[in-house]
């Protein structure tokens, strides 16, 4: 994430990054705001803390769980 904040891109504005960890159940979005990769909120998605995690915890589809997850 890093390397990817650091370099020189000609349009930051346009930079979108789709990121799926290997626990992820889909792509969660990622755009540079104020020089940082920060994740965009999508619909019917939630993250699950975990700071072992570079996306910073696991993204899972709210309708394949029951309703705690969302909570």
């Amino acid at each position: 994430m890093k390397h990817l904040e650091g370099l020189d891109w000609p349009d930051p504005y346009s930079v979108q990054v789709m990121i799926r960890d290997e626990e992820d159940d889909c792509f969660g979005l990622w755009m540079l705001l104020d020089g940082k990769l920060r994740e965009i909120p999508l619909m019917s998605t939630v993250r699950i803390p975990s700071d072992e995690l570079i996306t910073g915890g696991i993204l899972v589809r709210v309708e394949k769980y029951d309703d705690t997850v969302a909570e």
